[in-house]
């Protein structure tokens, strides 16, 4: 009979701790992973806009020059 008192208020006391234990860890990465991904996008916003501002602008058309191969064994 005890057996069947105490098993279940084991198995809940277990459940208990483990949810008292993985809960908040569960939150904390969770706000970690919302705080990285927030500022990740504001990161990448950022470099794309410094990006397109180092990007050269050509208001005309672009000439292009081909090199002649040169050995390098001729002096």
């Amino acid at each position: 009979m005890s057996l069947l008192i105490g098993l279940p208020l084991k198995i809940f006391s277990l459940l208990f701790a483990l949810v008292r234990i993985v809960l908040p860890v569960l939150l904390i990465l969770f706000i970690v992973w919302l705080v990285r991904r927030l500022r990740g996008q504001g990161v990448q916003n950022g470099a794309g806009q410094a990006r397109q501002a180092q990007e050269p602008t050509f208001k005309g058309p672009v000439y292009t020059v081909d090199y002649e191969e040169v050995d390098e064994d001729k002096p």
